[in-house]
């Protein structure tokens, strides 16, 4: 598979119990899952399709290979909700982590990595205020996920199962709420259409009125909100 430059390897995976097409890109290749009863010409035609999406994937994921060299590396801030936390990491006994304004103090022993009590205190506020978020919006449009859950996923901020299981990123807490609004207004819309139709995207217009807006700011910062 050609993205850009690069020739990707890429694997074709049929199941089943898929209703719908769908990509996972990893470091090492392209993962298509497909129906087994879709045509090879209908799954050549989608994955064409998300050619643009696949690439910047890929790149994203390329440019994050670097960074995991040098793992002592500490930002001097993060984004939270949109705004930059600086970051005070001081040494100590016990792990604590405390937001004072526009500072996030960071209390670890010297033998911690400070970016992993960073990590896990962006999750336990992403967990419940994505939440709210995804509750807030399902609540304007009648449908509500069968469950909901925080993904960890490199290059997606979130995904709908058939089954109305909703999943969003815990990096999206570092966005600013509107950005969260439009991708739980994505993912609920897809409650009612499985795909990416018109009719899809004339319900995410409806639970998220300039969706187009936000979804082009969120693609412009989104590799800086995969760093973390």
């Amino acid at each position: 598979m050609q993205l850009g430059d690069a020739a990707v390897p890429y694997q074709l995976r049929r199941s089943r119990r898929r209703r719908t097409l769908g990509l996972t890109v990893t470091p090492r290749e392209v993962r298509i899952h497909a129906p087994v009863w879709t045509p090879r010409a209908e799954i050549e035609r989608y994955v064409q399709q998300q050619h643009d999406w696949l690439h910047r994937a890929w790149r994203r994921l390329e440019a994050r290979a670097p960074e995991r060299v040098e793992p002592q590396t500490v930002p001097q801030c993060i984004t939270y909700l949109g705004r930059t936390l600086t970051l005070d990491i001081r040494p100590s006994l016990f792990t604590e982590v405390q937001r004072f304004g526009q500072h996030l103090r960071v209390d670890v022993p010297l033998d911690s990595d400070p970016m992993a009590c960073v990590r896990d205190w962006l999750q336990q506020r992403a967990g419940r205020l994505l939440a709210w978020r995804l509750a807030r919006i399902a609540r304007r449009s009648g449908r509500a996920p069968r469950d909901f859950a925080l993904s960890d996923a490199r290059t997606q901020w979130g995904s709908c199962t058939a089954s109305g299981v909703v999943r969003l990123n815990w990096r999206l807490v570092q966005a600013p709420l509107a950005l969260i609004d439009y991708v739980a207004a994505h993912e609920l819309a897809h409650l009612v259409h499985l795909n990416h139709s018109p009719r899809f995207w004339a319900r995410v217009a409806v639970l998220c009125p300039d969706a187009l807006a936000r979804r082009t700011e969120l693609r412009k910062m989104g590799d800086s909100l995969f760093r973390i």
